[in-house]
Order: structure tokens, then C-alpha cells, then sequence
């Protein structure tokens, strides 16, 4: 096997803390006003504040022949609506303009010596807040200092369910509570034998499927059973030689699922960061990781492209999350499929993670393939996590999560996400903190997809550009712009905002661009963590509190 998920540090031993989160049944959901998409950009009225109503302020409305004035003044029929408490005056026009033109109109009016000023009347909305319990501890989505702003990019949209985003791991737990409403299509297990083609049960029936852990071969059933390893498994084939480890069950691509989409402000549990974008959910990781060969048929059918023994793929996806990834170059199968895909002009993102070795992230595949968006992590305090790759592969960073020896630091810290209390098997829903650079690149897919939301139109150039000349600057106390950890943090609203009004150039390209680089987080306290990267979770702590609304730009 040549690669295994590109996950999270887990202790076993604070598995324990798992709490259960109640699940709701027809979650309630939300429906932005079309004015609010406009967000301030337009304008019916205009402020004007006269010379004359300074003394001996009359809190009336102007005269008819006072407002026809004006109009003349303004190039523009204006209609009387009311004074305001200061004995300003609100002026209406005969229809919303954009904020640029009204100024306009509003610069002419303060040309007439007897107007102390003038300005567009701005229209102001509200700071969405999630309403979702646990939206407190989700600290990646809105602190200051290392989140992400999502909560002001909200603002703007919650994204489209036109969009689809794939979600290329362990498979997605397809009956958790967060990923219901018509949020999951139907995806694919790519996991097949484990044994040289065709299958040799006769002789060999008791490893053949091992590492898919359903009894079969590649299907229809996206669904994750588990992919937890005991003692005696590591030492039996398929698995002896491969590094492979004991442990429980990791829930890798739920946790991935629920930080790109899971259903916000419905009053339970968290909130993704796109609220209407359609998850993929594309098998390809299983019982000790899983094969590149396996990876890349996936990546393919995901973008709607040919696989030959699978039907095709009738809703391919915008934008592939790749979780995932182990140590070595980037492999020509690889490369040959992320230049297909990026070629369909269909996908206009791959994203995958940096990798968890604290090394230079060229040594990571795919995440150093040529056309990948690949994504270092950062900590809570705006820092490069001190187990993120680093480098020139690296393209942008996000959150994290820390990995510490500390289990309450880990919590706090960590990234809060779908999960599930099953040891082995799936059991019932239930939320954790992961840690690692595979929690920090589906926030750059959850970004993306609701950058498409609002221009469809954008291409894998556009986007890549967008993100990075809207990344916030690493703090001063961080290593990033020495080590390299690309254009900056990860800006949602910035990002957002900027592909609202995004004009392409002409000479706009549909290919990916430069390279990425990345692709695991290690288990803390391996042995070699020179090995390929194995499947691993880090459920750190659990913490529940009383939601407190933070509202800001």
C-alpha cells in the first residue's frame, strides 16, 4: 500500500470523553433576503444635511420647490422622505443604483454652497451568527486571531446547492444527523481486493477485501464501516510490512464532510462552512489506509470522468477535498489524473493537506503534485502548528488544531467536527477536536465552494489567485515567512468578497497553476513517523458551554 490518510493525532485514551450530541429531527433552516446579498452595495437614498436647517433646525420635510432644486442640482429625480433627528434630510431615488453611482449623485448635491454635506445612505444588515450549541467552540470559524472570518463571509451567502463538493477519504457516515436534507449524493466505494486481480478467495479468502472491512469490493455504498486494526490484524497480510498500527475507528471523512458542509444555524451541534453545497462522498481509505491506484480512479470518477467497470459519475463535483496523502514524489498517475481534472474545466479545485511531519512538504504526494491547492495548518494563536510541512509546496494555510501533551489544550485548540461513538463500527453521532492539516484543507474547500456560490463562473486560475491575494499576513511571532506556509491564513469573508467581483482578464486560464504539497497528519509518538502516513484520529477533549452570540465584520 503507498498511501494512507493524511489525518489526525489520537489517544486512545481520552476516547472515553466522547459525548453523544442529541440529534433534530427537520432542522430549521434559513433563507437569506436578496437585499442582503447585496450586502451594502446599493442604495435607494441619499443624506443631505443643509446650511440653513444648522440655526434653527425644523425637523420637516423639504419643500416641493426645495426638492425640485435639489433634483436639478443632483441630475436626478429626487423624492422628499423624511428629516432625521439631527434635521438632516433623506432623499429618495426613483430606484436602487450601485453605492459607486449614488455617490456620485450625493458629490453633486455638495457642490451647492447651502449643503453641509451629502452621502449615499447606506443599507446595513445583520451580523449572521450561527445558532448551533456548539458554534462557541468552533473558534476556527470567527476569532480574530486564527480564525478564518467565516462568520462575516456569511453575510454574503451560505452557499449554493448547485455546487458539489467531493469528499476523497474513509468514505462519510451517510445517516449522521448534520448531513441530512438532501446535503449527501450518491457517491462510490473505490476500495477493491487486496489481493492481485482477479480475486483469489479459494486460496486466499481471508485477507481478500480486508482493507475495504465490508465484504466486497468496489460498489455503490459510500458508507464508512470503520477502519479500525487490531493487534492480530497488523501482523496478518495484507497488512504485515505495510506500518500499519492498532487502533479504533478514525471517522476521518465524516469529520472532513462536517467541516466543509455540515447544516448550520438549524440549533444543534455546528455549523460547516457551506450550509447548501452537495457533499460527494468518494471511498477510497479503508483498514490501514489505502492504494494510490484506488486514490486516483476515485479523484477521476469524482470529476466525471471515464472509470472503466464504474458508472459514470452523473454529478461531478466542483471541487475535490484529498485529506490524504503518504511520503515520496508525486507519482505520474498522480499528476496524469489532476491534469484531466483540472482540464474538464468541470473541477476547479483540488485540495489537499500539507502533511503532519514538521518537514518540507515537497516529499508529500498528491499534495506536491503540479495544479493541487495544498494547505499547511496554523494554531489557535495564528502560528504555524508545530507539526505542519512547510515549505514552497505549501499554497495557502488555515487552521489546524494543536497536538500537544496537554489533553485539555488539545480540546480547546483543536478543530470541533462530525464524529461517531463507534469503536469499530458506526454506532451513534457524536462530535470531536481533530488536529492536523487535514482538518485545515477542507476549510479551504468549504471556502471555495462558497466562492463559486457567488461566481460560478471562476476558474481553477481565478481561484487560486483569489485566495491568495485575500490571506491575512502570518502574525509577527510566527516562523511562516521563513519556513514557508504560502500567501497567508485562509480569509473566507476576504475571499468571498473578492470573487463576488471578480472580472477575469481574457488570457484567464482554466488549468490548476503551481504545485501544492502535503497530505498527512502523523500519529503523535509513532515510532518511525518516516512511514507512510497512517489513518488516525484525535478525539481531544470534549467541552460544552452555554453558545454566547459574537457578532463582527
Amino acid at each position: 500500500m503507498t498511501k494512507r490518510c493524511s489525518n489526525f493525532f489520537l489517544s486512545r485514551l481520552t476516547i472515553a470523553l466522547l459525548v453523544t450530541v442529541a440529534t433534530s429531527a427537520g432542522a430549521d433552516t434559513i433563507r437569506m433576503p436578496k437585499s442582503l446579498k447585496k450586502s451594502g452595495e446599493y442604495t435607494d437614498q441619499i443624506v443631505i444635511r443643509l446650511k440653513d436647517e444648522v440655526a434653527s433646525p425644523k425637523r420637516q420635510a423639504l419643500s416641493v420647490g426645495r426638492v425640485q432644486a435639489l433634483s436639478l442640482a443632483a441630475g436626478a429625480h429626487l423624492k422628499s422622505v423624511r428629516p432625521t433627528g439631527e434635521a438632516a434630510q433623506v432623499l429618495k431615488l426613483p430606484e436602487a443604483l450601485p453605492i459607486a453611482d449614488v455617490q456620485k449623485i450625493a458629490a453633486k448635491l455638495a457642490q451647492d454652497p447651502n449643503v453641509l454635506y451629502a452621502e449615499p445612505d447606506r443599507r446595513k444588515f445583520p451580523h449572521l451568527v450561527s445558532s448551533d450549541t456548539r458554534y462557541d467552540d468552533q473558534w476556527y470559524l470567527f476569532e480574530t486571531v486564527g480564525g478564518i472570518n467565516a462568520q462575516s463571509a456569511w453575510n454574503v451567502t451560505t452557499g449554493s446547492s448547485s455546487i458539489v463538493v467531493a469528499v476523497v477519504d474513509t468514505g462519510v457516515i451517510l445517516t449522521n444527523s448534520d448531513l441530512q436534507g438532501g446535503r449527501l449524493l450518491a457517491g462510490y466505494d473505490f476500495i477493491g481486493s487486496d489481493d492481485d486481480y482477479p480475486n483469489d478467495r479459494a486460496t486466499d479468502s481471508g485477507t481478500v477485501f480486508a482493507t475495504a472491512n465490508d465484504g466486497n469490493g468496489r460498489d455503490t455504498n459510500p458508507s464508512d464501516p470503520g477502519d479500525w486494526m487490531t493487534s492480530s490484524e497488523v501482523s496478518q497480510s495484507p497488512f504485515t510490512g505495510n506500518g500499519c498500527i492498532a487502533d479504533d475507528s478514525s471517522w476521518h471523512g465524516t469529520h472532513v464532510a462536517g467541516i466543509i458542509g455540515a447544516n448550520g444555524n438549524n440549533s444543534v451541534n455546528l455549523a460547516g462552512l457551506d450550509w447548501n453545497a452537495k457533499i460527494l462522498p468518494v471511498r477510497v481509505l479503508g483498514k490501514c489506509g489505502g492504494y494510490t491506484s484506488d486514490i486516483v480512479d476515485g479523484m477521476r470518477w469524482a470529476a466525471g470522468l471515464t472509470v472503466s467497470g464504474v458508472p459514470t459519475n452523473t454529478n461531478p463535483a466542483h471541487v475535490l477535498n484529498v485529506s490524504l496523502g503518504g511520503i515520496g514524489s508525486c507519482s505520474t498517475s498522480e499528476q496524469t489524473a489532476i491534469t484531466q481534472i483540472l482540464g474538464t474545466t468541470q473541477v476547479k479545485a483540488i485540495v489537499t493537506s500539507a502533511g503532519n511531519e514538521n518537514d518540507d512538504a515537497s516529499n508529500n504526494a498528491p499534495g506536491n503534485c503540479t495544479g493541487v491547492i495544498n494547505v499547511g495548518a496554523t494554531d489557535r494563536d495564528g502560528n504555524r502548528a508545530s507539526y505542519s510541512d512547510f515549505g514552497n509546496f505549501v499554497t495557502i494555510s488555515a487552521p489546524g488544531g494543536l497536538i500537544t501533551t496537554d489533553p485539555s489544550d488539545i480540546g480547546a485548540n483543536g478543530i470541533l467536527s462530525l464524529y461517531n461513538n463507534g469503536l469499530t463500527s458506526p454506532t451513534s453521532d457524536a462530535l470531536a477536536f481533530f488536529s492536523g492539516t487535514s482538518a485545515a484543507a477542507p476549510q479551504v474547500s468549504g471556502a471555495i465552494s462558497l466562492m463559486l456560490a457567488v461566481k460560478p463562473t471562476l476558474t481553477a486560475a481565478n481561484i487560486r489567485s483569489i485566495l491568495s491575494s485575500s490571506a491575512r499576513a502570518f502574525p509577527g511571532s510566527s516562523d511562516c515567512p521563513t519556513v514557508g506556509c504560502g500567501a497567508g491564513i485562509l480569509d473566507v469573508n476576504a475571499a468571498v468578497r473578492a470573487a463576488s467581483t471578480f472580472t477575469a482578464p481574457s488570457s484567464s486560464s482554466s488549468s490548476g497553476g503551481g504545485g501544492g504539497g502535503g497530505g498527512c497528519t502523523t500519529e503523535l509518538g509513532s515510532a518511525d513517523i518516516s512511514l507512510p502516513l497512517l489513518l488516525s484520529a484525535a478525539l481531544l477533549g470534549f467541552f460544552r458551554r452555554k453558545r454566547q452570540s459574537k457578532n463582527g465584520d
